[in-house]
């Protein structure tokens, strides 16, 4: 069940569609619609363009920025496509090469359930040596929240170990966001569950909330939409440093500048995030080493 709330004049209006879910923050202007979204095949379109849309396929930004496609690999190859049960969002390596970060909302439903286990459930990218997938250990993860809905953003995002670790993947390392300043958006899907991998130079524009741990909520003016859940806010550089939750808009799915009423937004790899990297990363090398 997608739960979907339509601010109008401080009074919240809650509205039922299927596997799309919205939340009520007091950062919402009044007659802005907040979301945060899983693609799957039966979900529509519903991209928050700023101006116009800016993404790039990777060879098109290996062109924007003069990168090799050594390069192109080192500092954008740990983005893939995360297979949740019929949802469909972005993750990407962090740390080490079996360390998944996503948002929470694309590994569980609501009620907080995992959205699936096993093969059902999968982390899948390209590589130079080929398509790569790897069941994700949703058993063990470490998240802010495994019901996001309904909770602040800060609590949607979740680290969770792979079964085994990816091949030839240099995984992202994390660094720390300015905002106001330069960020690439890597997202590996688009909504309807196709996978699309696409790359945007853009900008953190505005802490819109910080967590008592000190993990920030910060307003972006890249372009995204439902697959893009999940995905990696990097450095130009290729450093981790937040990831992609969802948008408020007050006219969704219509093209307009970057305004409070109009953003994406993602949390920045700070406080218990950056913490449940460091920890879910450590376990996996201390049972790597016990085998």
């Amino acid at each position: 069940m997608r739960m979907l709330r339509v601010i109008n004049d401080g009074k919240a209006l809650a509205l039922g569609f299927a596997l799309l879910t919205a939340f009520l923050q007091a950062t919402v202007p009044a007659g802005a619609i907040e979301r945060k979204s899983s693609a799957s095949a039966a979900l529509p379109s519903s991209a928050i363009i700023i101006d116009r849309d800016d993404r790039l396929s990777r060879d098109d930004y290996s062109r924007f920025a003069g990168l090799s496609s050594t390069a192109m690999a080192s500092r954008f190859g740990a983005t893939g496509v995360v297979r949740c049960g019929s949802a469909v969002g972005t993750g990407q390596l962090v740390g080490a090469a079996n360390v998944l970060v996503t948002a929470a909302h694309v590994l569980f439903a609501p009620g907080g359930h995992p959205r699936g286990r096993g093969a059902s459930c999968t982390f899948e990218m390209l590589t130079a040596g080929g398509r790569q997938k790897i069941p994700v250990d949703v058993d063990k993860v470490v998240c802010g929240a495994r019901e996001p809905y309904g909770q602040p953003a800060v609590k949607d995002w979740a680290v969770v170990p792979l079964v085994s670790p990816a091949k030839g993947v240099k995984p992202y390392m994390p660094g720390t966001m300015r905002v106001p300043g330069d960020i690439v958006l890597a997202a590996a899907a688009r909504s309807g569950g196709q996978e699309n991998y696409t790359l945007q130079l853009c900008h953190a524009r505005k802490v819109t909330a910080t967590a008592s741990s000190g993990l920030r909520e910060v307003a972006i003016d890249c372009d995204a939409e439902g697959g893009v859940s999940g995905a990696a806010i990097l450095s130009p550089e290729g450093a981790f440093l937040g990831v992609y939750v969802g948008f408020r808009s007050a006219h969704p799915g219509k093209v307009g500048p970057f305004s409070m009423s109009h953003y994406n937004f993602g949390l920045s790899a700070d406080g218990a995030l950056r913490e449940a990297i460091s920890e879910v990363a450590t376990r996996s090398r201390t049972l790597s080493a016990s085998r």
